[in-house]
């Protein structure tokens, strides 16, 4: 099992000497929680599809290094998001805040799951099987009542 792991260390390792390495202006100190999670909370703007930490680019490089010189200045995360925000636009976000009509992606799969289930209830019990019929009321104290009764014991017998 050990040399399994290990095997695969040394692939990963020749893959990524292959592949190449992030450009030369990346940054090689390993950053903070607080500027990991920044990182992951923005897309990288040259091509809108990845966050910051996950893409390398030119661009991504740039904002890892600005936000590291951010976080390292004392600047609060909610500061740094800002800034970016105002450079970019809400587009630079991973999840939009929730403002405005951004508010209805929080807000719409919440209404899509109860209407579901009342919908689903509602035909559940649609097709639930038919109650059976009431038993009939017995005759009343009519003159006929007798006679059928009679006539009804005759025919079983």
């Amino acid at each position: 099992m050990k040399a399994l792991n290990m095997l695969r260390l040394c692939a990963l390792l020749v893959a990524a000497t292959l592949l190449g390495a992030p450009a030369s202006g990346a940054q090689t100190a390993p950053a903070s929680e607080t500027e990991r999670e920044i990182e992951d909370h923005l897309i990288a703007p040259c091509c809108w599809t990845q966050p910051v930490s996950q893409h390398y680019s030119e661009a991504a490089d740039t904002i890892r290094k600005e936000v590291h010189e951010m976080v390292a200045a004392g600047k609060s995360r909610d500061a740094i998001m800002n800034y970016y925000v105002s450079k970019y636009g809400e587009r630079i976000l991973i999840t939009p805040r929730p403002k405005g009509f951004n508010a209805l992606v929080y807000i719409l799969p919440w209404l899509a799951l109860i209407l579901g289930a009342w919908l689903l209830i509602l035909l559940l019990k649609k097709l639930r099987s038919p109650v059976a019929p009431p038993a009939p009321e017995p005759l009343s104290n009519s003159p006929y009542a007798a006679v059928i009764e009679k006539e009804l014991k005759e025919f079983e017998e």
